[in-house]
């Protein structure tokens, strides 16, 4: 599956970068298309694995939520652990948690030892549907990196994690 397109080309971003560059000689030219490259990438990334998603009535975030659960010890955390997992906001994971409650797929389970606390948990239906869904997103995967070779996927996945340690990630 490709992508969905977004309406907007990257050749209009070069085109200014160039531009850009004649002006002012010395602009890091392809430090900058590098940046933006990755900036364009991200939300058609994120359009490739919501139209997937959308026969299911998710997207990428509430996937990921679920994905996060699943890998858990006896598939249950905090809610402030989803939040920090996924490196959103606190509203944001409230959110992302009451859409998962009411269509059943996690609980919220009060803490027995800490009536503060409570737990995020799947429920049977929330299990149900990730062995279902799960082969798809995995199709989706590969389809989608299939067009670099596994020395090509290697490389990258040490380049953007070199990267990523640049940012303080």
């Amino acid at each position: 599956m490709k992508a969905p397109a977004c309406g907007h080309s990257f050749a209009a971003t070069e085109h200014a970068i160039d531009t850009i560059a004649r002006r002012l000689p010395g602009s890091p030219r392809e430090e900058v298309t590098l940046t933006r490259l990755l900036l364009h990438i991200q939300p058609l990334l994120l359009g490739y694995f919501n139209q997937s998603l959308a026969v299911h009535d998710m997207n990428e975030t509430t996937w990921m939520a679920l994905m996060v659960l699943y890998a858990r010890p006896e598939e249950r955390l905090m809610p402030s652990e989803l939040s920090d997992a996924l490196a959103f906001s606190r509203t944001n994971a409230t959110r992302v948690v009451d859409d998962l409650v009411n269509r059943g797929l996690i609980r919220r389970q009060p803490c027995s030892v800490d009536r503060r606390r409570t737990y995020l948990e799947l429920t049977d239906s929330g299990l149900a549907f990730i062995e279902q869904v799960m082969p798809e997103q995995r199709q989706q995967v590969r389809e989608l990196w299939a067009v670099f070779s596994g020395e090509e996927r290697a490389q990258l996945e040490a380049l953007l994690r070199k990267l990523m340690q640049q940012l303080g990630g």
